[in-house]
């Protein structure tokens, strides 16, 4: 978390460089910033836009405002001194939000939540001995959950296998040897649902699967 406070807080000193507007010969504010700072401007957009990205849903709020501030038309033209005030106005709340605690909190209940709720229909299935569909939805529920796990402490999970964000996980002891060894167990179970697998495992250990799956939700989301 502090470290993205620590990139908040490097892009906003970077915009109090960028030149303030100025009334110009004939008594005008100009709309546009001078073309030649479009190329310094689209990497400061870009980079807010990213920490964004990264760090909230398309769902949220900060995601949805920057999307829009982003697809501003006006940019067909060059880069519009509103858009970067307002994008740096964003910036500072989405900040005082991560220094809160709050942001982050409010994505992981919603998540959680939402996880809950699959989980819920993979032991309906499970309960109604339905090895095949209780397996693989609870083994999508549970690679979510590990990869959601690892962006929450900032390790990069994307084009990353499940065992090596496990052993990521504990090497920064978010994870427990015996909380790995766990959920590698249960990763082995959902390799076998999702590559259809279905002799090389069973009702039980998808009913693990799901508890455990449950347990991480509860525990680190």
């Amino acid at each position: 978390m502090d470290e993205l406070v620590q990139r908040c807080n490097s892009l906003l000193d970077d915009m109090t460089k960028f030149p303030l507007k100025q009334y110009d010969e004939y008594g005008e504010l100009p709309y546009y910033y001078h073309t030649n700072m479009t190329q310094r401007l689209q990497k400061w957009i870009s980079s807010v836009s990213n920490l964004i990205s990264i760090t909230v849903s398309e769902r949220n709020h900060f995601h949805i405002e920057c999307q829009k501030l982003i697809s501003d038309e006006h940019f067909k033209t060059s880069v519009p001194y509103h858009v970067v005030e307002r994008l740096s106005g964003l910036l500072e709340s989405f900040r005082d939000e991560l220094q809160q605690g709050l942001l982050r909190k409010l994505e992981y209940i919603v998540m959680a939540t939402t996880f809950d709720e699959f989980l819920d229909h993979a032991e309906h299935f499970h309960k109604g001995g339905k090895q095949q569909e209780s397996s693989v939805l609870a083994s999508v529920v549970f690679e979510d959950t590990i990869r959601k796990i690892a962006k929450k402490n900032l390790i990069e999970e994307k084009g990353v296998d499940l065992e090596t964000i496990i052993n990521e996980l504990t090497k920064i002891d978010v994870f427990t040897p015996v909380k790995a060894n766990r959920a590698k167990g249960f990763g082995a179970v959902r390799n076998k649902a999702l590559h259809a697998q279905w002799s090389e495992f069973d009702l039980k250990d998808v009913g693990g699967l799901i508890s455990g799956t449950r347990e991480l939700i509860e525990k680190y989301l």
